[in-house]
């Protein structure tokens, strides 16, 4: 008895090397090429283009991040008060793995996109 489990001990690692010593190349489907990843988006670019799409005084309007799964309700957008450029001011609220804070911030147009002025605590 002992003998034959000294030869399965010895043969069954053998077998196992084997199979798993394919040299064959891996195949592969001919899809599309995958895309590098790509730089994940920040709550700020989410919720500054979710501001620059609204209409002013609208209702509150929800944003999600899926790069981050931050999300949140603007609730107000108001014409900028400081910032004649088109700028917005606005309110939001952010729940994340941190918790939920409300951010006031200012979301002005450049170069044909949104960016949230200033330090808004939002990352």
């Amino acid at each position: 008895m002992l003998s034959k489990l000294i030869q399965i001990a010895i043969v069954f690692p053998a077998l196992v090397l084997t199979a798993c010593s394919n040299t064959d190349p891996l195949q592969t489907s001919t899809g599309a090429p995958v895309a590098a990843a790509a730089v994940p988006i920040t709550d700020q670019t989410v919720i500054a283009e979710t501001v620059g799409r609204a209409t002013i005084g609208s209702d509150p309007l929800a944003w999600a991040n899926p790069s981050t799964g931050s999300a949140g309700v603007i609730e107000q957008v108001r014409p900028g008060t400081n910032n004649p450029n088109g700028c917005r001011d606005f309110v939001t609220s952010k729940q994340s793995l941190e918790g939920v804070t409300r951010f006031n911030g200012v979301a002005c147009p450049s170069d044909g996109s949104w960016k949230i002025n200033g330090s808004s605590g939002l990352h």
